[in-house]
């Protein structure tokens, strides 16, 4: 029997195999969709990101054009306020009828019954790397998957020729890449931390950087079933263990110094660890032009197995189903249009900074043009070994930024501090009864060799 919130290995590999009920992975037939059923204007949502920004008005303008009388009136917000507005504004009927989605948000959104389903006919579904994940709750898809973030290294190609280093000497393996980092790390005379050597002061990077110690160590962070956390198994201290070392032990990064980003942009960091997202601030910055670099993130073992740790999809345009058929038909028609070719998808991947939703194109030579700092080839190698996490509860994030909070802030001991939280953060999970979360970690399978 499927246990609760969790999705077997023989469903993803149905799922893989096109046995979803036979409705999206067959690979059918495309035909451009029309949005001329539809004349007026509509909202369109989307969170703070400048360079998609950007994109996505230049192809607004474009379909807006060929489809005279439809408008599409584009809003962004803060990516927070954007998720809050989203997973409320529906009960009053005031969302939009379409809005980029994060793959946060996007399960809660469909287990409610708010999403519109895409057309079988939109894309051909069978290209998409993303489609088992996303087709796992009921054999449709709901969103469209931009391309896949994951962590990787950036560095200051000044500093490092400075230090005497490369890009190419960092070690591919957390233990020597840790006395690589320490070889740019600057302390003032009382030994505090002046410029980080590898910054790690953003939540978010925190988070996926100890998400991706525990895969690399072949451990999970639900149990098989999807019920519980496991956060304090073995793999999860040790993985926070690293991260509280990283501060206390190594002084490679001062908790009390600016975010990872702000000190790396004003050169006041030599490295840091996150996604490629933020590349996009430093390649439309002249001033960065051949200043930077960026390699794989280390693992364990210095191989890409058990796995190279946890890939984000960036999830996007979604369409809420409580539209007119012929609203809806539109705002599809403008999703086709904006990501239903080999071309977008090239053009996209490189907007976010990401490898595209198609393994296929992964070394396409156009891909790879004009990659500045190796961002995209950096993250694109490790994708095969890369875990789909599935999805994330947005109310575990109460609990991970305490852990966080006490083991960088407070120095407490890991081991104790994660006991604590997963004890409360599990109790928190059985008040939810039947609550469904979708976790697909476990459907992973490393590439063979």
């Amino acid at each position: 029997m499927q246990k609760k919130g969790s999705l077997s290995r023989r469903n993803f590999l149905q799922l893989s195999l096109g046995a979803a009920g036979g409705l999206l992975l067959a690979g059918s037939p495309l035909k451009r969709l029309s949005a001329q059923g539809f004349q007026g204007a509509a909202d369109f949502w989307d969170w703070e990101y400048e360079p998609r920004q950007a994109y996505m008005q230049q192809l607004i303008t474009e379909w807006q054009e060929a489809n005279p009388g439809v408008t599409l009136n584009y809003t962004t917000f803060p990516y927070g306020d954007l998720g809050t507005k989203l997973l409320t504004a529906n009960e009053a009927e005031q969302n939009p009828p379409i809005s980029n989605v994060h793959a946060d948000w996007r399960p809660a959104l469909q287990r409610a019954g708010l999403l519109a389903a895409y057309p079988e006919d939109l894309f051909d579904y069978s290209q998409l790397a993303s489609t088992p994940f996303l087709a796992a709750m009921d054999g449709r898809v709901y969103t469209s998957t931009f391309g896949y973030y994951c962590s990787i290294v950036f560095l200051n190609n000044t500093m490092l020729e400075e230090a005497g280093l490369t890009a190419a000497d960092a070690p591919a393996n957390w233990a020597d890449f840790v006395e690589f980092a320490k070889q740019l790390t600057q302390y003032d005379g009382s030994g505090n931390v002046v410029r980080p050597g590898v910054a790690l002061n953003h939540y978010y990077s925190q988070k996926w950087l100890w998400q991706d110690l525990i895969y690399q160590a072949g451990g999970f962070q639900y149990s098989e079933d999807g019920t519980q956390a496991i956060w304090n198994s073995p793999e999860g201290v040790a993985a926070l263990q690293f991260i509280s070392d990283w501060y206390h032990v190594h002084k490679i990064d001062d908790p009390l110094l600016e975010r990872h980003f702000d000190m790396f942009s004003t050169e006041r960091a030599a490295g840091f660890i996150s996604h490629g997202y933020w590349a996009g601030s430093l390649v439309s910055d002249e001033a960065w032009e051949g200043k930077f670099s960026t390699v794989p993130e280390p693992t364990w073992s210095g191989g890409p197995t058990p796995s190279w740790g946890l890939t984000l999809p960036e999830e996007g345009i979604a369409v809420f189903a409580n539209y007119p058929e012929e609203e809806q038909a539109a705002m599809f028609s403008f999703i086709q249009y904006a990501l239903g070719t080999d071309e977008r998808r090239i053009e996209w991947a490189k907007v976010h900074a990401v490898p595209p939703d198609r393994v296929d194109l992964l070394n396409d030579p156009r891909l790879l043009e004009g990659d500045e700092g190796n961002v995209l080839q950096s993250a694109a190698v490790t994708i095969p070994y890369r875990v789909n996490a599935g999805e994330q509860p947005l109310e575990a994030d109460t609990y991970l930024r305490e852990m966080f909070e006490r083991v960088i802030l407070n120095a407490e001991e890991p081991q104790a501090v994660l006991d604590d939280v997963t004890t409360r953060y599990n109790a928190f999970l059985a008040e939810q009864g039947d609550q469904n979360y979708l976790i697909t970690e476990r459907s992973y399978v490393a590439p063979a060799e």
